[in-house]
Parts: structure tokens; C-alpha cells; sequence
């Protein structure tokens, strides 16, 4: 009887703080719309007061400091959710994406279109800021700011109709439980992506023929087909104390026991078909349970600032805007300009050294993340920043772009040839000199398609990353040149 009592009170306690984890990000989560399909959730200060936030100064308000932190944090903002509409038809390309924050004070939307180089706007009776990284800030209510991307003024003004009649959460029922790992004494940020559904019949059937983890293994091949087929979701939680720790728990409706012999090779195989390789995964412990499996372990600040590139804030000023003073007659001045096109050109360098090392272990898996630091650079702050660096910044993100195209261009110039592959002929001589018509396997064909194609693409690779150091290299005995401070 005692050891029942003992259950009850803390299935209790575990009910009780999931409810309330859940409540604290209500009125944030009640603006998300249903077609959402990936979400993060963020206790803003809970995360600030972590030992590595504060040995690391991630509520610094100085702009210097966004790419070098893990995760953008807003030191005005308490609690954040971020959602987007992921295409899974194409490589996690998003439809739309957008934030909702609670905010300890409102910002003037006149600072914030000032600091974005914007201008400010009003959507269906709301205050509200156009950026020209393709952001819509709105003032939602008081307390709640909003932003969307892209910049579609229409669909700005539809969220704002449907935040205003909405008083519950409409979200998939998976993501409103993925909300439920940020809680008290525990994980700080979850990041949840919606799967069920997802898995298309000739892509599984792909996938499974190409595994090299399934390779010689045609009756786990067929079982493992079926588990693909009910996948429902993966969620990912990070609790920072002295480090980030991460627990990613991928979850199926059927058990998930058959798969336990390669269940973390599967996991890390498929995650870097999606282009999402975290090196962080491969030393995480693995376990099996019911129907869900669970890697665990710490996650480094590449992996971090990798990770969450997926999912993020879409824009990045924020920090003392409301005591910004805005006046059509203020100058910049030159001290004013030096010290932000430093930080610009520090932020930028940060993300190319960040890809350069990431490159090096990962040569043929980067089109996402390539695609992704092109916005954060598209992000960055650009009031009173160097004209000169600014299109310089601007030229490495399209670059960028360039490389993750050349990629995916690769594969599908492959996918084309191959599906045109029905048996080759050649032209051979025996061993006697007598001429005669030989034939090449399908498979080889479509290997020396696949290897044609991803040549040209890592041609443009190196070439792109050279165009990249050099013009780099340049813009910084430049700026150094020009402001007599070291770039």
C-alpha cells in the first residue's frame, strides 16, 4: 500500500509539471498554426541562467556575440517557440516559418525597422516592421512580438486574424508533447519535427536498397520497411548547465526491438541522407524501448549552432533597441560604423570557419548547412555597416547557395541518367585482337553517373570555397586599411 501511495504522488508530480511546462508557453503556442509540422521551444531564462551562459556572456547585448553563441537568445525575450511548415519533398526547404515571443518590455517597431534597415508598416491594425531579410516583425499584443518569413504581408495578416480568435493550441497532438520536455529542473529548449506521414514508398524502397548499414541483410530490410512506415516523429531536448547536454528520441507505432543490432548506425545513415550529419551522435549512448529509440549524450557549440540552423529565429537585432534614438536628421559617425562593420565581418568569418571545419569531415554532406549559414549571414545586423563589407557579405552567402545547389543539381542530373539506364554497350578486343560488342551492368553505369555528377559539383566546391578565402583575405586588408582597426 505504502510503495502505491509512493507511485501516486509522483505520477502526480511528473503530471503536474509536464501541465505546467505545457501552460507556460500557452498564449505562444496558441498562435501557431495546425499545418505547423516542426516547432522549438525555448525558456529564454531559465537558459540565461545556466553556468554556461553566463561563463560564455550569451546575454551579452552586443551584437558580436550572436554567431558565437550556440543559439540566438533575444536578452528582452522570457519564453520563444518558433515553428515552420517543412516541405519534406524537397530538403527540408521550409514554406514558411516564424517566431512568437514573450517579451519582458515592448520594442518601438520604428527602432527595430531602423536596425534591420527596414521600414515600419501597419497589418491589419498592428504595428508591425518589414525587413529586408524577408521578415515581418508584428506586435501581436503587449507583451508577445511576432515575426514571419518570408515577408508575405497577406499571410501576415491572416496569423494575426487567426491569433486574435484562437484560445487553444491546435498543433499536431506530437508536437504539443514535445513541448512537454521543457519543463522545471530540466531541459531548457526542445526541438520537435512532426514525421507521420512523411515516408514516400519510392524513397523508403531507395533508401533501403542503397543502405550500407542493411547491406546483405534482405529479411531486416523488409521489417525495417514497416517500421519507416509508421515513424511519427523525433524530438530533440537540450538541458544546459555547466554543458549541453541532448537526448534526441525518435518515436514509430510499432516496436522497435527488431532494429536494436544497428539501430544507431540506421539513425545516423538516415540523418545524413537528409544532410543533417552531427559528429556530436556518434559518441551519444543508444537505447531501445517500446517503440521509440533514444540517443543521449553531450552536444558541443558547432553542434548546437549546426542543429538549431534548421530551426531558428528569422531575424537577429534586438539587443537595446528601445533605447535606440531614432531621427530622420542622425548621423553615423565614423567610430559608429568601424566598430559595426567589425562585428559584421567577425560574424560572417565565424560561420565560414565554422563550415571550413565542418567541411573537412564531411565533403559530400553539406548542401543544408551550406544553405542555412547563407541566411544567417542574410540575418546578420546590418545598421551603419561598410557598404563595401556588406556586399561582401551578401556575395559569400550567394556563394554559399551556389555550392548547396551544385549539390543538389548533382543528384538530380543522376537521378535522370540513371532512370534513362536500361544496359550499356562498349566496344572490346579479346585476347587474340578479334573485335567484339561487350556489355556493362546496370549498377556500374548508374556508379559512374553518380560519380560524374558529384565531380562537378565538388569542382564547384573548391572553387566556390577558393572565391571565398580570396575575396575574404581581401575585404579584410581593406576594412583594416580604411577604418585603422584590425579586420
Amino acid at each position: 500500500m505504502k510503495s502505491f501511495l509512493v507511485a501516486a504522488v509522483y505520477f502526480s508530480f511528473v503530471l503536474f509539471f509536464q501541465s505546467a511546462a505545457e501552460a507556460q508557453f500557452e498564449d505562444l503556442l496558441n498562435r501557431i498554426p495546425a499545418n505547423a509540422n516542426s516547432i522549438v521551444v525555448i525558456d529564454v531564462s531559465r537558459m540565461h541562467d545556466s553556468t554556461l551562459a553566463r561563463k560564455e556572456g550569451w546575454m551579452k547585448k552586443h551584437e558580436a556575440a550572436f554567431v558565437e553563441r550556440p543559439i540566438y537568445l533575444p536578452p528582452e525575450a522570457e519564453k520563444i517557440v518558433v515553428a515552420a511548415q517543412i516541405n519534406f519533398a524537397s530538403p527540408l526547404d521550409q514554406n514558411w516559418e516564424l517566431a512568437v515571443m514573450d517579451m519582458k518590455e515592448p520594442i518601438p517597431m520604428r527602432s527595430i525597422a531602423r536596425a534591420e534597415g527596414g521600414y515600419v508598416d501597419s497589418i491589419n491594425g498592428l504595428h508591425a516592421a518589414w525587413a529586408p531579410s524577408d521578415a515581418y516583425f508584428v506586435r501581436l499584443s503587449t507583451s508577445v512580438m511576432g515575426l514571419m518569413h518570408p515577408a508575405n504581408r497577406q499571410a501576415v495578416s491572416r496569423w494575426a486574424d487567426f491569433g486574435r480568435k484562437n484560445s487553444s493550441p491546435v498543433i499536431s497532438t506530437y508536437l504539443k508533447q514535445a513541448v512537454k520536455a521543457v519543463r522545471a529542473n530540466g531541459p531548457q529548449i526542445a526541438m520537435a519535427i512532426d514525421l507521420k506521414d512523411i515516408i514516400q514508398p519510392h524513397k523508403r524502397e531507395e533508401y533501403l536498397k542503397n543502405s550500407k548499414v542493411l547491406h546483405g541483410n534482405e529479411q531486416s530490410a523488409e521489417r525495417l520497411a514497416e517500421l519507416l512506415d509508421g515513424i511519427q516523429g523525433a524530438t530533440l531536448a537540450v538541458e544546459v548547465g555547466s554543458q549541453a547536454e541532448g537526448e534526441l528520441r525518435i518515436d514509430f507505432s510499432s516496436e522497435t526491438d527488431m532494429i536494436s543490432p544497428f539501430a544507431k548506425s540506421m539513425v545516423l545513415e538516415i540523418m545524413d541522407e537528409l544532410g543533417i550529419h552531427l559528429d556530436d551522435l556518434e559518441k551519444w549512448k543508444t537505447e531501445l524501448k517500446d517503440k521509440y529509440i533514444i540517443l543521449s549524450g553531450p552536444l558541443s557549440t558547432d553542434g548546437m549552432r549546426r542543429v538549431f540552423s534548421i530551426l531558428e529565429i528569422p531575424s537577429t537585432k534586438f539587443s537595446e533597441l528601445k533605447d535606440e534614438v531614432v531621427s530622420s536628421e542622425k548621423t553615423d559617425s565614423p567610430d559608429e560604423v568601424a566598430q559595426a562593420s567589425l562585428t559584421y565581418f567577425k560574424s560572417v568569418s565565424v560561420l565560414i570557419d565554422d563550415l571550413r571545419k565542418y567541411l573537412q569531415s564531411n565533403r559530400d554532406n553539406h548542401s543544408l548547412y551550406s544553405e542555412r549559414y547563407a541566411r544567417k549571414i542574410d540575418r546578420l545586423p546590418i545598421l551603419n555597416v561598410d557598404e563595401d563589407l556588406l556586399t561582401w557579405g551578401s556575395n559569400v552567402a550567394e556563394t554559399l547557395r551556389g555550392v548547396a545547389l551544385a549539390k543538389r543539381a548533382a543528384g538530380t542530373r543522376t537521378g535522370v541518367r540513371n532512370s534513362n539506364v536500361y544496359g550499356s554497350y562498349s566496344y572490346n578486343y579479346d585476347p587474340n585482337n578479334n573485335y567484339y560488342y561487350g556489355t556493362r551492368s546496370n549498377a556500374s553505369v548508374k556508379i559512374q553517373n553518380r560519380t560524374e555528377e558529384q565531380a562537378k559539383a565538388t569542382g564547384v566546391r573548391y572553387n566556390s570555397w577558393k572565391e571565398i578565402e580570396d575575396s575574404t583575405a581581401a575585404i579584410r586588408r581593406e576594412m583594416t586599411k580604411r577604418y585603422q582597426i584590425e579586420f
